[in-house]
């Protein structure tokens, strides 16, 4: 589950990218991939009631054109992270610092809120920061290029090519 605020540009694309690499792996039928956000500025997008920012919304036009041009096709709605996606998937990506602790935030509400959610630690255990798979680049985080130009969106598929080639080889690795 590859994670990010408004799930408009960082988190589409590296769903997007991720898929590309998996297909070319013949992955398909051992690999999901999905994306989400945190609200995408909305304070309380976890709680019953609340609401996200960007729900439902194609990924920001800027960040479609610059994958285009790699060819890299962005086909994703934006959505919120759900209690669902923590009990399904092993790995959940976060782009940032900020967007940890908002999904740790959604999760501790959910565990108390009568929600199925996996205990803390074992969330603990399957949030990771996306930047940390990087090979090429020792960046901490893949910054959001939402108020920057084309260069930051340009930055942002570099570093999430290189993140999502280095998140597949220790899926791949783990697997052996």
């Amino acid at each position: 589950m590859m994670v990010c605020l408004g799930n408009i540009c960082r988190s589409p694309t590296a769903e997007a990218v991720f898929q590309a690499l998996i297909d070319r792996r013949g992955l398909g039928d051992e690999i999901e991939v999905d994306s989400c956000g945190t609200g995408g500025g909305s304070a309380g997008w976890y709680k019953d009631g609340g609401f996200s920012y960007h729900e439902g919304d194609a990924a920001d036009s800027r960040m479609t054109a610059v994958a285009k041009e790699r060819g890299v096709k962005l086909t994703s709605r934006s959505r919120p992270l759900t209690p669902e996606d923590l009990n399904t998937f092993d790995y959940i990506m976060a782009m940032d610092y900020d967007n940890v602790t908002a999904i740790f935030r959604a999760a501790d509400y959910w565990s108390t809120s009568g929600k199925e959610v996996p205990p803390r630690s074992e969330v603990e255990g399957k949030v990771r920061r996306m930047a940390t798979y990087c090979t090429k680049t020792k960046e901490e985080v893949v910054p959001d290029p939402y108020y920057g130009g084309k260069a930051g969106f340009e930055l942002v598929l570099d570093l999430l090519e290189d993140a999502c080639t280095g998140l597949i080889d220790e899926i791949v690795a783990k697997r052996k």
